[in-house]
């Protein structure tokens, strides 16, 4: 029983893995391409999210489709993350205020860097609850699957 949750948990990363490197190059790529310095498009993280679920589907191996999307969509958002997350540390340390001051900048830096995990994740499984739809009702599409 032990063995086969830890196989299930390796295949959700290497399927997290697939994904995530999608949306991380997705991303990277649609933000240098735009241009954008002050927003970072998750377009990306979406699509990486279906990659990793219609995968996880297509393997039909028991691997959880949405410990495997979430996983992708942390790892595609994080270029975007590290993209501000340079910027708002300097913010708090480039402070003259007192210290009370910087202590709640670092607040609001860790509050964002938080909303950011949750909302990547949940951009991930999204996609990824969306690829398995897909998998599974593609013979609407004259394709079929065994």
């Amino acid at each position: 029983m032990t063995e086969t949750l830890n196989r299930d948990r390796q295949d959700a990363w290497t399927y997290a893995l697939v994904g995530g490197f999608v949306a991380a190059v997705l991303v990277v790529a649609n933000n240098l391409y735009t241009g954008l310095d002050t927003e970072f498009s998750l377009n990306g993280v979406l699509i990486g999210g279906f990659v990793t679920g219609f995968l996880v589907a297509r393997a039909s191996a028991g691997t959880d489709v949405g410990r495997a999307a979430i996983g992708a969509g942390l790892l595609g958002g994080s270029p975007a993350l590290a993209w501000f997350l340079p910027p708002l540390v300097d913010f708090v340390f480039s402070g003259d205020g007192a210290w009370s001051y910087s202590l709640l900048e670092a607040g609001f830096v860790l509050l964002f860097v938080g909303i950011h995990l949750v909302f990547t994740a949940l951009i991930g499984l999204l996609g990824g609850v969306v690829g398995r739809w897909v998998f599974e009702h593609q013979s609407v599409l004259g394709e079929t699957h065994s």
